[in-house]
């Protein structure tokens, strides 16, 4: 019975974590949908990506964000465990999943720059940071920052912004300066959150 006692304790673990990351795929996707897309702004990493090409090839925004991390949640299951991977293909997957739900939504705050950068990043970084925090993630660049922070002194926030810079310089190129400026302010709010939301752990 003692050697079945750690698949129990980790089962229980899921079971308190899960829901928590389902809230944060939640937070981040409405986020996505309902503010920075319909306002031609971007997230970071994979996502970003994903945006964009969603954006010029019409393809369906969770159908990308599935395929494109695949590589990513397979490095994850290399270096950090199968745990680790698990609750990272948890967290993607709800991520597509309520991005797909959320698609075509109306956007608010329309033409209110300040409160679309405000309301945008911190839901954004909120999101984000109860998922890592709860052992997932939502973007394969987020299992390469939880690399870096490991064997650096930066945070996970600070390793998601630096890992970032090369996609929103192909934003600047893609929406012009204002939109990429947008862009990266709001980032930069959402990773300050992500480490806020991180600092308990």
């Amino acid at each position: 019975m003692k050697a079945f006692r750690p698949y129990k304790n980790y089962l229980i673990e899921l079971a308190i974590k899960i829901p928590w990351i389902f809230i944060g795929a939640m937070m981040a996707a409405v986020s996505l949908e309902v503010i920075l897309i319909p306002h031609g702004l971007i997230d970071g990493g994979i996502t970003g990506v994903s945006m964009m090409l969603s954006g010029i090839g019409g393809f369906p925004l969770s159908v990308l964000l599935f395929l494109l991390n695949i590589p990513f949640l397979l490095l994850g299951l290399k270096f950090l465990g199968k745990r680790f991977a698990f609750s990272a293909s948890f967290g993607i997957i709800a991520l597509a999943i309520s991005t797909g739900l959320l698609e075509r939504k109306s956007p608010f705050l329309e033409g209110n720059t300040i409160l679309i950068l405000i309301i945008g990043g911190i839901l954004l970084g909120m999101g984000i940071g109860i998922v890592i925090r709860n052992g997932g993630v939502l973007d394969g660049t987020d299992v390469l920052a939880l690399l870096i922070s490991k064997k650096t002194r930066l945070t996970i926030g600070e390793a998601i912004f630096v890992i970032n810079i090369f996609i929103f310089l192909l934003a600047l190129l893609l929406f012009g300066w204002k939109g990429a400026v947008i862009s990266i302010i709001t980032y930069f709010i959402a990773v300050t959150v992500v480490d806020m939301v991180r600092v308990n752990e």
